[in-house]
């Protein structure tokens, strides 16, 4: 993996003529990997750095067994080495790589003036500017596209600095200056001061130390707490790493490029943790399982050899796997799949990583059970390339199975897996994401659900929620009522304005009427569960990210600053037909209705509507696991990262002797850990 550069050679970059302020300083403990292996195995002549014959004082370091340098495949130093130069957003070069060692503090300088400065790292390219101004900010936020309230991570030196606005606790420190480097979530602070507009109405924000020599310099020299450190590329797009490219796609925004010409192999994005904190323990998740990480494998629990496989993952948070032997090895963050750049990246990090590990025959490919995801397509295409089967997986099955991975269940024995998130597509036709499933790496089977909801428009009302809570609100009002009581309702009356909203009513009221409704316009998901409620408090209106209105939710609950749930709400369950249990959503959305009626404290109302849903689910999955003699419950999809579902559904099983907790630790819980868990499903197929 990738490493970020060492404390021995940020100390030399403060005193050896050799490497001062030499940001490519770098050692055998050090320095850039996978980003710059072309092939294996790992020698100089194999990485990018074969461009740059070591100069004399360098070839000695590297020869001698004694110097800890010896055999580092990337050192080098001003003599021999990469360099960074300045350029305008004209392309008009303002310090030449010859002039950098002199004059690098100018690219600190513009950034505390206000600049914005592209600045190719690593993995790829940052966009930076200043923390505590909001018009920088602003046009970042504008020239990313499809982002709206998007947070944006900042770059930190050091606790002391990260402290002026943030809570890090001495285990959040050690993840911060881990040889990951990732980016960590951290609550802000009541004296929060950053820009508003860093992370809008969250009361956590995304912070990472320096982990490049660059990194190191610039943020010594840097007037803010923090410096705004978001990935250089518009959304659903690759991280650009082409210097030409660069520079093309990034003039309309960035006033200044601070390039270096050593080319990035293989592009990969920050990685990103969150750690839920209990009394008794840390629970580090992690989000995006990138830099720092990959391509370190995860152990599968096979007893016996395996056939090699290649799984393609989801279409959100893509990343592809590769099981070989009794190991997987997943790829760098992809994206989402929606562009056929993000799809190339894809197909393109699976073909690096099968030359690195010396694949020569795959026995099977697998995928989503979605017939529309462009993994889909892509997995049934490579399988007739390499005329070998290729099988799909429901969404959740793979999300159960990577829980399993992540905890060396046995593959003989069964877990009980409550999956949670938001759109996963169901062995019904229909749109799941509220499950409690039995399964392993052979079969598994749905317990209990949370009920369908009618979700008008499909895709549409999940970037507009309020049309879900329009079909949740219409299964127990009428229409004038809705109109009547949402018009004394001040945080719900913009719903009003829409000018969609008589054209819903009616479609939202067709549908609810036909019998004969397509599967796929209903829904189990947590997610959308969660979208409705924190539409009805006034947390969200809309979805301009992914998961907003259910994070901003979790944020605006906080506000109920005794931290205790003070409202009652009901969320019964019953059997249906089938045998499943079913959690009575539409009975919780009725109570919060209710309660906002009422004019009860809203933040006390979603505080009390998470914790709800936590304890049912846990209880529900208990009483499953009961039944079937099963000794190990665990929780996984993107709902994990909620900090109150996450905490009280682990609180509700532990309490439970009888049983195991198992959590994620590995792997991320959402998307970006389907193909992890697809792995094993494809090689149980082909045993």
């Amino acid at each position: 993996p990738d490493l970020p550069i060492c404390d021995k050679c940020i100390d030399e970059m403060s005193y050896d003529t050799r490497r001062l302020n030499y940001s490519f300083t770098s050692c055998v403990d050090c320095g850039p990997r996978y980003s710059v292996i072309t092939s294996l195995p790992y020698d100089r002549p194999r990485t990018v750095m074969d461009e740059f014959p070591l100069c004399p004082d360098c070839l000695i370091e590297y020869t001698d067994p004694k110097d800890r340098r010896f055999h580092a495949q990337t050192t080098c130093c001003w003599n021999c080495g990469p360099g960074y130069y300045l350029l305008d957003n004209k392309g008009n070069l303002v310090v030449s790589s010859d002039d950098f060692q002199e004059n690098w503090k100018l690219s600190a300088e513009l950034l505390n003036e206000g600049n914005i400065i592209a600045i190719k790292g690593i993995g790829g390219t940052h966009i930076a500017c200043r923390t505590m101004i909001d018009d920088p900010i602003l046009k970042i936020r504008n020239w990313k596209g499809a982002r709206g309230d998007k947070p944006f991570a900042v770059m930190a030196l050091n606790r002391n600095k990260t402290q002026t606005f943030a809570h890090c606790s001495d285990y959040e420190e050690s993840l911060l200056s881990s040889i990951i480097r990732p980016i960590v979530l951290l609550n802000k602070k009541d004296s929060y001061s950053l820009s508003k507009f860093v992370s809008p109405n969250l009361h956590n924000i995304g912070v990472l130390f320096p982990y490049a020599g660059i990194h190191v310099s610039l943020m010594k020299e840097i007037n803010d707490p923090a410096l705004v450190m978001t990935s250089g590329n518009p959304s659903n797009i690759p991280i650009f790493t082409d210097n030409d490219v660069i520079l093309n796609n990034l003039s309309t925004i960035a006033d200044y490029f601070l390039l270096h010409n050593r080319k990035i192999y293989q592009r990969i994005d920050d990685s990103v943790i969150r750690i839920h904190s209990t009394s008794k323990h840390n629970y580090p998740l992690i989000i995006r399982r990138s830099r720092g990480y990959v391509p370190e494998p995860i152990n599968l629990p096979w007893k016996k050899d395996v056939p090699t496989v290649v799984a393609l993952g989801a279409e959100m948070h893509a990343v592809g796997a590769i099981g070989i032997g009794k190991r997987v090895f997943p790829s760098q963050h992809i994206g989402h799949l929606s562009t056929l750049e993000n799809l190339d990246f894809l197909q393109n990090s699976i073909k690096h990583l099968k030359s690195l590990l010396g694949v020569k025959k795959i026995k099977g490919f697998g995928g989503d059970l979605h017939p529309q995801f462009s993994s889909t397509s892509l997995g049934k295409n490579l399988a007739n390339e390499f005329k070998v089967p290729f099988f799909q997986f429901q969404h959740h099955y793979s999300h159960l199975s990577a829980l399993a991975i992540d905890n060396g269940v046995d593959p003989s024995e069964k877990i009980i897996c409550a999956t949670l998130d938001g759109t996963g597509y169901g062995a019904d036709g229909a749109i799941w994401g509220g499950e409690i499933l039995i399964g392993n790496f052979t079969e598994y089977k749905r317990l209990a659900q949370l009920e369908y909801l009618m979700i008008p428009g499909g895709d549409t009302a999940i970037k507009k929620p309020y049309l879900a809570l329009l079909s949740a609100l219409l299964s127990f009002l009428t229409p004038d009522e809705i109109t009547t009581k949402i018009s004394s309702i001040p945080w719900l009356k913009w719903i009003l304005k829409s000018p969609d909203y008589q054209l819903a009513i009616k479609h939202i009221e067709n549908q609810l009427k036909n019998t004969n409704s397509p599967k796929y316009h209903q829904t189990s998901s947590c997610g959308r569960v969660l979208d409705i409620i924190s539409v009805l408090v006034g947390a969200a209106q809309y979805r301009s990210y992914e998961g907003e209105p259910a994070i901003k939710l979790e944020s605006f609950s906080l506000k109920n600053t005794s931290g205790k749930n003070q409202v009652d709400l009901t969320l019964p369950i019953k059997r249906n037909k089938q045998g499943v249990i079913e959690i009575q959503t539409r009975q919780l959305i009725s109570d919060v209705w209710d309660k906002i009626l009422e004019n009860q404290n809203r933040a006390a109302v979603a505080l009390s509507a998470e914790h709800k849903l936590a304890n049912t689910i846990a209880k529900v999955a208990i009483q499953m696991a009961s039944e079937h003699g099963i000794q190990k419950i665990g929780i996984s999809g993107g709902v994990c990262y909620n900090h109150t579902i996450f905490t009280e559904f682990c609180k509700q099983v532990v309490n439970h002797e009888n049983f195991e907790l198992i959590v994620h630790r590995s792997i991320p819980c959402g998307d970006g850990g389907i193909s992890i868990g697809q792995v094993p499903l494809i090689q149980a197929k082909l045993l």
